[in-house]
C-alpha cells in the first residue's frame, strides 16, 4: 500500500512540474522576472538576483519589521540580508566567527563577559556602530517585558557597562558560561540583534513600533542590503552602494545585487519554480519530489549527492503538549498518547524512510550523540518510540476512561477526550506527518483532528496556550545539552491566555528546574554538569512535556543555474538553512555562474 501511495505521489509531482513550468528566457532582465512585480523599483537582471523561498508562506504583517516583536519571525529577509550578528557559529566546524564584534572574554567564574566591537562597523545611514548601541538595546529589552529576549536579559544581565566606544562589559546575575553563545553567536536560528540607538531612542512605544518606513531607511541594519519592497508574498532587498565590511577590507561586497524572498503555496509549486529556475534556494522537499525535480533540472542539488540528500537539522520533529491544560498536564495521559504513536511509520511515510526515529529533543550531532550514548540506559527505560496499544488501553482504563459506541475514549463523566493537533501550513514535513498521527491516535481510541494554520495564527495560539497539541521543537543545543533543557524550565511558564515566546510548553517541575539551574552555572566539562544533565533528562522523560518523533533530515535544494558555491557537505562553510541568521554567510559566499 505504501509503495502505491509513493508512486502516486511521484506521479502527482511530475504532473505539477509539467503544468506549472512555463518557459522563461535565461537571464531575462525585467523586473517582472526578477521580482514578480512592475516598475516601482529598479529593474535588476535575473542573473544578478538571488531568490529564496520564504518558508513562513504568506506574510500576514509585511509592514511590521520589528525584530523584537513576539508576533514576528523575520526569517524572510531581515535576518539574512539587513541585520547582522555580533558573532556567527558554524556547527559543522565548531567555529565562532566574530562579525560586528572582534572578540570576547569571560572572567574566571563566568560572571562577567567583555565584548570587543569591530572598529569601522557602520549603520546603513553612516552612523558608527558602538558600545552605546549595545547598551541601549539591552536596557531597552530589560525595560520592556513584552519584547522578545526581555525575560532572558532580565534574568541574566545585572548591568551592561561601556568601557569605551568599542568595548562593552556585561555584569551577569550569576555564572553563565553559555551567555555569549545563547544570545549573541547565532548558534541556532536567531540571535539578539542590536538596535541603532540614534533611531530607536526616539521611539515612544518600542513594543508597537513597526520599524518600517522605506523612505526613512527603515528597517535600519548594518548589513549590505536595504528593504525596497514588502508585501504578503514578496520581500525585496537591494544591495547598498556602500557597506562597512567592504570599506574596511573585512569582507568583499556580496555579488547579488538583489535578494528576494518569495512565497510558495506547496511543495509541488516550489519544485516547479526550482525546475523553471525561478528559485535559487527553496524550503524543504521530500525525497521523491527532490529526485523528480532534479531529473527535470540537473542544476538542482542538495547537501549530499546520495540518499538521504538532507542536512541534519538542529531541531527534531516533535509534538508539544499544552502542559497547562487538562488532561495534557497528566504524564500518564501523555505517555498513553506516546504509546499510540508509531514513530517508525511516520518516518517511513512522511520522510519516505529518509530519517530516523528521535528518542529525545536533541539532534544527533557528534558531541550530543556521545552524551546520549552515555545515558542509553535512561533512553531504554523510557523509550518514547515504543508503539503499544495494550499499554494505551491499560493506562486509559486505569485512569477511569472507557470507550463510547464509536470507540473513542471518554472520561467518567462521559466527555470525549478530544485532541486537536495544530501545525504551520508552511512546514512541509508537518503537513505530511499530521494526517498520519491523526489516524494513529484515532485507531488508539483518541478523537483526534489536525489543523493547518498560517504562521501568524499558529504562533498566536501556541504562545497564548490556545491549543491541545502542536508541532514544535526546542531549537537549543548543538554541542551540549543545556540550551534544550532550558526550554522546559518553569521560569518561562505563563498562565493560559498570557503570551509566552517560543518556550511555550508551560511545564512545571521544580526538581527539573534545579538540575537545569546547575547546568546553567557550570561549564559542560564539569562532572557536576554531567550529573545534573542526567538528572534533568530522566525527569524530562518521566514527565514527557513533548513527544519526539524523528530527526529532521532537511533536503534543502539549491539551483546552480545563476549562482554557484552553495554550502554542501563537501563545502561546509555554513549550514544550508537559508531561513536562519547564518544565511548572511551564504549570501556573501555565492558567486555568479556567468562569471
Amino acid at each position: 500500500m505504501k509503495k502505491i501511495s509513493l508512486l502516486l505521489a511521484v506521479a502527482m509531482v511530475w504532473m505539477a512540474l509539467a503544468s506549472a513550468c512555463t518557459p522563461v528566457t535565461p537571464g531575462a532582465s525585467s523586473s517582472q522576472a526578477a521580482s514578480g512585480a512592475a516598475s516601482d523599483i529598479p529593474t535588476v537582471a535575473r542573473e544578478k538576483t538571488l531568490i529564496f523561498e520564504n518558508i513562513e508562506g504568506r506574510v500576514s504583517e509585511p509592514g511590521n519589521q520589528n525584530p523584537y516583536s513576539n508576533s514576528q519571525y523575520l526569517d524572510w529577509g531581515l535576518w539574512q540580508a539587513n541585520q547582522e550578528s555580533l558573532f556567527y557559529y558554524n556547527y559543522e566546524t565548531k567555529e565562532i566567527m566574530p562579525w560586528q564584534a572582534s572578540g570576547y572574554s569571560y572572567n574566571e567564574d563566568f560572571t562577567e563577559l567583555t565584548i570587543n566591537l569591530r572598529d569601522g562597523v557602520k549603520w546603513q545611514d553612516g552612523e558608527a556602530f558602538t558600545a552605546d548601541d549595545v547598551i541601549f538595546t539591552i536596557n531597552m529589552l530589560k525595560e520592556n517585558p513584552e519584547l522578545r529576549y526581555s525575560s532572558d536579559m532580565n534574568e541574566w544581565v545585572a548591568s551592561v557597562e561601556k568601557v569605551d566606544d568599542l568595548t562593552v562589559k556585561f555584569v551577569l546575575t550569576g555564572p553563565k558560561p553559555s551567555f555569549l553563545n545563547d544570545y549573541f553567536v547565532n548558534e541556532v536560528w536567531d540571535t539578539v540583534p542590536i538596535a541603532p540607538e540614534h533611531i530607536w531612542s526616539q521611539v515612544e512605544d518600542v513594543v508597537n513600533f513597526k520599524n518600517y518606513d522605506l523612505e526613512k531607511g527603515l528597517p535600519m541594519g548594518t548589513g549590505p542590503y536595504k528593504l525596497v519592497r514588502s508585501t504578503e508574498t514578496e520581500q525585496v532587498y537591494d544591495r547598498c552602494e556602500t557597506w562597512w565590511g567592504a570599506e574596511i577590507g573585512f569582507e568583499d561586497m556580496p555579488e547579488p545585487e538583489r535578494c528576494i524572498w518569495v512565497t510558495c503555496t506547496s511543495e509541488e509549486v516550489r519544485a516547479a519554480k526550482m525546475v523553471n529556475n525561478e528559485l535559487d534556494s527553496s524550503w524543504t522537499m521530500s525525497v521523491s519530489t527532490f529526485e523528480t525535480a532534479k531529473a527535470k533540472n540537473p542544476n538542482i542539488f542538495a547537501w549530499t549527492d546520495e540518499l538521504p540528500y538532507g542536512y541534519l537539522d538542529a531541531c527534531p520533529s516533535s509534538i508539544a503538549f499544552n502542559n497547562a491544560k487538562a488532561p495534557f498536564d497528566d504524564p500518564e495521559i501523555k505517555w498513553a498518547i506516546a504509546y499510540a504513536v508509531n514513530q517508525q511509520e511516520v518516518v517511513d511515510i512522511a520522510a519516505e524512510g529518509g530519517s530516523e526515529v528521535a528518542l529525545t529533543m536533541y539532534p544527533t550531532y557528534q558531541s550530543l550523540k556521545e552524551w546520549l550514548d552515555s545515558n542509553q540506559d535512561l533512553l531504554d527505560k523510557y523509550n518514547v518510540a515504543t508503539y503499544d496499544l495494550d499499554k494505551v488501553n491499560e493506562i486509559m482504563t486505569g485512569k477511569g476512561y472507557t470507550k463510547d459506541s464509536e470507540g473513542f475514549w471518554t472520561d467518567p463523566q462521559g466527555n470525549r477526550l478530544n485532541i486537536n493537533l495544530i501545525y504551520r501550513s508552511g512546514e512541509s514535513l508537518n503537513v505530511k506527518e499530521a494526517p498520519i498521527i491523526e489516524q494513529q491516535l484515532r485507531a488508539a481510541g483518541f478523537y483526534a483532528t489536525s489543523q493547518a494554520l498560517e504562521s501568524a495564527v499558529f504562533y498566536t495560539k501556541t504562545y497564548t496556550g490556545d491549543f491541545d497539541m502542536c508541532f514544535g521543537g526546542a531549537l537549543g543545543s548543538v554541542s551540549d545539552p543545556y540550551a534544550t533543557m532550558d526550554f522546559f524550565h518553569s521560569k518561562y511558564y505563563k498562565p493560559i491566555g498570557e503570551t509566552s515566546d517560543a518556550r511555550f510548553y508551560r511545564w512545571v517541575n521544580k526538581d527539573f528546574d534545579a538540575y537545569v539551574d546547575i547546568m546553567a552555572a557550570t561549564a559542560p566539562d564539569d562532572p557536576k554538569f554531567q550529573e545534573a544533565a542526567r538528572g534533568a533528562l530522566e525527569l524530562w522523560l518521566e514527565g514527557l512535556p513533548c513527544l519526539p518523533l524523528m530527526q529532521q533530515m532537511f533536503i534543502v535544494p539549491f539551483n546552480s543555474t545563476y549562482w554557484t558555491n552553495w554550502p554542501t557537505s563537501e563545502n561546509n562553510y555554513t549550514s544550508p538553512t537559508s531561513w536562519w541568521y547564518n544565511c548572511n554567510l551564504l549570501i556573501h559566499n555565492v558567486h555568479a555562474a556567468a562569471a
